[in-house]
């Protein structure tokens, strides 16, 4: 067997050196303790249910935010992933580096995969938008729902995403006892396995969950290859994907227990990963390999006495990335590298509810990112960069005219100390990009009007900041340089739309949304591609895009659900380049549109359809090149014969087979009649793949 290969069955990858070893010892306990919740039920002979809902899911009519809850269920077919799962949401754009496992990042409304914060269960995996979140390392298993705040989010986040802010919320009840498993095309296999006790330690009420979850894939495909000559049709022709395979462990495990007013909670997540790097179908790259571990540890408090609700996190964050690029078929040449990257916060959130028609809260955090690069060729690691974070958010919650009203003014702080980052210019004293501080004041602004008895209007405006992380400012990874220069990007949302439920019926329930938005971004953070075939950050300068985002849900007759989203989006890159201003704005498509559809009889037959379509957008900054749409559909059943037994299930992803498109051409040319063939991607040479079967089983106890 080939170094570095796996097998054709599930295997886990080897991690890079350094895993923290208080990640595992953490979760040894954490696994301990669900086993002491499960000697604590029984002990008075009846069943014991602990109410864990923590943080009651938001709900749409009740915010002025623009937030969809997309709950995690039986609606959803075991082909699905957390990306395409988010793709299905209006305003929000999901692109991939292929298929199942491949790296995919979530947009909304236009925004760069940076400016968009994803959490877990509140604790934040990039926070400030210190890295683009791979959404192929977060499964769904264990998950309840998954909400995504388009603009305007929450004070209790302290978070200052310019795009959103996606929430990933684990199971509150605990899970029950099941396996899974499942293969499908391309050599593909999934498994785990999941257990979840609540029980009684002492007077502690207590609940507790632990889940594993394994994921292999050779991804060996076939794709349409053009060798990037348009106007030469004879050397057309569909080749295998090669090193492509990927290899996934996560780890899932929570404790919580509540006495009276106080409740805690842990949390470990641990993520290993191994994977070929494919690079694109001009420049393949066959031995290239990217080795990733990541750590995520965390501990809540929580202490609710009216009329005072106090909420404290402290987490540490920690990933290990080893590039091995050896071969020189990314980079430069000769590159073998381990980048460290550690975060390490604290953040709490108080609420005076005393009254309910004014409701004070302020949120306050304390952060420590750090960086290392170890050149493992030369034997030699860099200085640790190190950055200090401190935000605190100030608003109140208004109620007006018996609640007809509802207002939510808040004003966020912003302090980054980046004097500490050694040997860039964030820290040089009289350099042209001096940013050694970095301190701001943003003001927000929420509105919710209830028009009539389930119609309400809603309106957010807001002030944003996101410094350049890391990656940005020193990245050396291969086909990506740093830009020690970047200045952050700062920029403002507005949006105002109109909600509406569907009266209580008993053959009709759901809701529906129109809403538009414009935001504007000044020195908009960019990737832009050089002749020697790797892409360096850059400062674009200013960019606006505006758009309508459109939401439909029902439920038909109990037995019908459907969800319905559409998007349009209109950008524009403001900058003072004659060959960029007016333009696209890059990786931003104009039309979204999404169609789930699934029908049940008792969930002991399932039958699901899912079609989405995403027009072309431009992916340079000139609008040069124009990929082609994007037309995707698919499909599963699902068969429960007995409700205590297992579920088998056939899922069909891109059921057409859709992967080539006929274009024009010469887009920009409107002389130019001829059309040619185009393989469909997401980004710029890394094709998605065809016709793609998976067979699962589900056994819940």
């Amino acid at each position: 067997m080939e170094e570095g290969r796996f097998p054709a069955g599930i295997q886990p990858p080897r991690a890079p050196a350094g895993v923290p070893a208080v990640s595992t010892t953490l979760l040894l306990t954490l696994l301990s303790a669900t086993a002491l919740a499960a000697e604590g039920t029984g002990t008075s002979g009846e069943e014991v249910v602990v109410a864990a809902e923590r943080q009651d899911a938001p709900l749409p009519g009740e915010t002025s935010a623009a937030v969809t809850v997309i709950a995690v269920d039986e609606t959803v077919s075991a082909g699905t992933d957390v990306a395409e799962l988010l793709d299905t949401t209006t305003g929000v754009t999901v692109s991939r580096l292929g298929g199942l496992g491949d790296w995919s990042g979530v947009s909304i409304r236009g925004s760069s995969f940076r400016q968009v914060q994803v959490l877990l269960d509140g604790v934040p995996l990039n926070p400030d938008g210190s890295a683009a979140v791979n959404l192929a390392e977060l499964p769904l298993e264990g998950l309840s729902r998954i909400e995504v705040y388009r603009g305007n989010a929450p004070a209790r986040f302290g978070a200052t995403a310019m795009g959103g802010v996606v929430n990933l919320v684990t199971s509150p009840d605990g899970l029950r006892p099941g396996v899974r498993a499942a293969v499908g095309s391309h050599r593909t296999g999934k498994g785990g396995a999941q257990l979840g006790e609540t029980g009684w330690i002492g007077a502690w009420s207590v609940d507790a969950l632990a889940l594993i979850d394994l994921f292999h894939t050779e991804a060996d495909y076939t794709y349409f290859d053009d060798r990037g000559t348009l106007y030469n049709l004879t050397d057309d022709h569909f080749r295998t994907r090669e090193n492509n395979d990927k290899g996934q462990l996560t780890v899932l495990a929570r404790v919580r227990a509540r006495q009276g007013a106080l409740e805690v909670s842990a949390m470990e997540s641990f993520l290993q990963r191994e994977e070929g790097l494919a690079g694109t179908t001009l420049a393949p790259s066959l031995e290239t390999r990217l080795a990733t571990t990541r750590s995520l540890t965390s501990a809540d408090v929580r202490w609710r006495r009216a009329p005072v609700v106090v909420e404290a996190r402290l987490w540490d964050l920690r990933r290990v990335e080893e590039l091995d690029d050896r071969a020189g078929e990314v980079g430069f040449g000769h590159e073998w590298e381990r980048h460290r990257l550690g975060t390490t916060g604290v953040i709490a959130h108080g609420r005076w509810v005393s009254w309910p028609e004014v409701v004070p809260a302020l949120t306050v955090s304390a952060r420590r990112d750090r960086y290392v690069l170890e050149d493992l060729l030369e034997d030699t690691a860099s200085e640790t960069k190190v950055r200090w974070a401190l935000s605190a958010t100030s608003g109140v919650d208004l109620e007006l005219l018996e609640d007809r009203v509802r207002l939510s003014p808040l004003v966020h702080g912003t302090l980054l100390d980046n004097r500490e980052l050694s040997g860039s210019s964030w820290g040089w004293e009289g350099s042209e990009h001096e940013v050694t501080r970095l301190a701001r004041v943003d003001p927000r602004f929420g509105a919710l009007v209830r028009v009539v008895e389930g119609v309400s209007l809603k309106a957010n405006v807001g002030r944003y900041v996101r410094p350049p992380d890391f990656t940005e400012l020193f990245g050396d990874r291969g086909a990506i340089h740093g830009n020690e220069g970047l200045l952050p990007e700062t920029g403002w949302q507005a949006d105002l739309g109109v909600r509406a439920e569907v009266p209580d019926n008993t053959w009709v329930i759901g809701s529906g949304e129109l809403t538009g938005f414009v935001n504007r971004a000044h020195d908009l953070v960019a990737y832009v591609q050089n002749s020697q075939r790797t892409v360096v950050p850059v400062n674009l300068g200013e960019t606006r895009t505006h758009g309508l985002e459109a939401a439909l849900d029902l439920s038909l007759v109990g037995w019908v659900d459907s969800r319905t989203s559409l998007t349009w989006t209109g950008s524009e890159n403001l900058s003072e380049d004659d060959a960029q201003t007016g333009n696209q704005v890059p990786g931003v498509p104009t039309w979204e549109v999404s169609q789930v559809t699934s029908v049940h009889l008792d969930e002991r037959v399932r039958v699901g359809h899912s079609w989405s379509r995403t027009t072309g957008s431009y992916w340079d900054a000139t609008n040069w090149y124009l990929s082609p749409p994007r037309n995707v559909h698919g499909a599963f059943v699902r068969v429960q014969p007995w409700s205590a037994g297992p579920s088998l299930e056939l899922d069909v992803l891109n059921l057409t087979d859709h992967t080539v498109e006929v274009v024009p051409r010469n887009p920009l040319d409107e002389t130019d009649t001829h059309q040619v063939v185009q393989g469909v991607t997401d980004f710029v040479g890394y094709p998605l793949p065809g016709r793609t079967l998976l067979v699962a089983m589900r056994w819940d106890g």
